[in-house]
């Protein structure tokens, strides 16, 4: 349509790129963005190329920070006897939002999915291991090192922490407490509306009372 202006047309075609953003709610995003002042799309533009200049990888556990080494891994207070490894950085944030845990982290950077054409080459493994080795030498004791893996309940994610475990038990024998996080029917759900696969993983999880 020759009547939208080239600069709206070409904003509306690059954020259709981003996930989840159809052409329908790039053109509302992109004439919201036109309908602001000037000096907040400049710092928007600013935040933009800060993006790259400004963060950065964890060297320890892969996560997306400020510094290097990130916040979690720079806390004294984090317990250094567990090990939670998930596929990417918006699960760290998702464990974080819950309080719950108060151990440390290894972002993977994805799963393994050779539909996907995706191999032990494109997840951290080997720095995994690293990370593992290292934590295994700040222990002021000898207890064993649990790594949780907080994988979804996919086959790519059943794929992935089956290869991992083969891969740590070859580098570290039994010195190591491997699980997973429960894979069951949420809180509040009506037993009928479940599905076969998740109801079987919470029977096999079942806890005692």
């Amino acid at each position: 349509m020759g009547i939208i202006p080239k600069s709206l047309k070409t904003l509306t075609l690059e954020l259709q790129r981003l996930p989840g953003i159809g052409p329908k709610s790039a053109r509302r995003i992109a004439y919201f963005l036109f309908s602001l002042p000037q000096e907040r799309l400049t710092f928007l533009g600013d935040s933009f190329k800060d993006l790259k200049q400004s963060v950065t990888t964890c060297s320890f556990c892969n996560m997306l920070a400020d510094t290097n080494p990130c916040e979690v891994c720079g806390d004294a207070t984090r317990e250094l006897t567990s090990l939670c490894v998930v596929a990417d950085h918006m699960d760290v944030y998702a464990i974080e939002r819950t309080a719950g845990y108060k151990g440390m982290y290894f972002v993977l950077g994805g799963l393994l999915s050779p539909v996907k054409g995706h191999g032990p080459a494109d997840i951290a493994g080997a720095g995994l291991i690293k990370r593992l080795h290292q934590l295994k030498k700040m222990q002021k004791n000898n207890n064993r090192l649990e790594v949780i893996f907080a994988l979804s309940p996919t086959t790519e994610g059943q794929t992935t922490a089956l290869y991992l475990k083969e891969e740590l038990k070859n580098e570290f024998g039994d010195n190591l407490l491997l699980s997973r996080v429960a894979v069951g029917i949420s809180v509040g759900t009506d037993i009928d509306y479940v599905d076969t696969y998740t109801l079987q993983e919470a029977l096999k999880g079942r806890s005692l009372l």
